[in-house]
């Protein structure tokens, strides 16, 4: 199986690197394993299938204490399945020992993980495997935590394992070092493909839920979607793992700091307005048109005329003569002229 909460740096996943915090949830604060315990020895102590229950009850009471990162309540109860008369029972105590045990004491988890992985039932040899590759990952050997990964999800895939769970996490940590890898864009990827799964295995398990919304904020943060980033960080501070998660708070930190960092400065240049050209009138439009079309009369016959123009003279020049009235330009036209200057 695997440990909860890794770095604030890559998805809030369950991983090997668990680190249990001392918080107020204490699943054991009721006298709930006790209860358990006194009830199902009270009906008789030679039951098997009354065993099998106990088994079956303290195990969910072991999956709570693991997400709630309670450590003296997972010892506890590991303790009591490890010294039930059922062979699985003890096998099973032994595997969330070694989870209770993998911080302080990692060499000897290490090994219990490893004999589960090859003599444990089979549901458990696949949590195993995966949580082996977590610890891979911890001490950064990236290619053999893979490796662990994958085998994991082969594991997994048996028809008699109920291995969802323990395929999601391997998933998890498929994604997380793709991250660490540089691989944003296919860790969000990875992540949307896991969301049927999420849904199925969240009905039981809350936590899986927060901690996939986390991992989605991380990388959509990463990827510069600040907004869908915040929207599902939103969705983890709201549930109430959020003040055992504090890496979940740490999200929101990281993505309001990249908000920040990303506001562009915006620097005022004074500069003076360009003015604006008034369109030309219609009128004057249509005189330098007219001009236009008077400076190049239509000829009939050539004989009738003695100059002819070749040259067509634009409107923009016949809008000045336009202006003109026209006895100024008969006048102009009568003049004398100087005479011609010789260089």
């Amino acid at each position: 199986m695997q440990t909860a909460a890794p770095p604030r740096r890559v998805p809030g996943c369950v991983s090997s690197r668990m680190e249990f915090s001392d918080s107020e949830i204490i699943v054991t604060g009721d006298r709930r394993l006790q209860r358990i315990v006194t009830r199902h020895l009270s009906l008789t102590a030679h039951s098997y299938e009354l065993f099998v229950d106990l088994t079956n009850e303290l195990i969910r009471f072991a999956e709570q204490a693991y997400f709630m990162r309670d450590v003296d309540a997972l010892h506890e109860v590991s303790q009591v399945l490890m010294n039930l008369p059922v062979d699985a029972a003890r096998q099973i105590g032994t595997y969330y020992y070694a989870l209770a045990i993998n911080r302080s004491a990692r060499a000897e988890a290490a090994a219990l993980l490893e004999t589960i992985a090859d003599n444990g039932p089979i549901t458990y040899r696949a949590r195993a495997i995966q949580t082996l590759g977590a610890n891979y990952h911890e001490k950064g050997q990236f290619d053999e935590a893979l490796r662990f990964q994958f085998e994991a999800l082969r594991a997994a895939s048996d028809p008699n394992v109920r291995g969802f769970q323990t395929a999601l996490m391997a998933h998890f940590e498929i994604a997380i070092v793709k991250s660490l890898k540089g691989d944003h864009t296919g860790a969000l990827a990875d992540l949307r493909k896991l969301h049927p799964l999420v849904n199925i295995i969240a009905k039981q398990k809350p936590f899986l839920f927060y901690a996939f919304c986390n991992s989605l904020a991380v990388e959509l943060a990463e990827l510069g979607r600040l907004a869908e980033a915040e929207a599902f960080c939103a969705i983890t501070l709201a549930s109430p793992l959020a003040r055992v998660y504090s890496e979940w708070s740490e999200t929101r930190d990281d993505i309001a700091a990249k908000r920040t960092s990303a506001t562009p400065t915006v620097i005022c240049i004074n500069r003076a307005p360009k003015p604006l050209t008034s369109p030309e009138p219609r009128t004057q439009r249509r005189r330098g048109k007219l001009a236009k079309l008077c400076l190049r009369p239509r000829v009939r016959n050539s004989k009738d005329s003695f100059q002819q123009s070749i040259i067509s003279i634009p409107a923009t020049i016949t809008t000045l003569i336009s202006g003109i009235s026209i006895r100024d330009r008969v006048l102009i036209c009568t003049s004398p002229r100087s005479p011609p200057t010789y260089c």
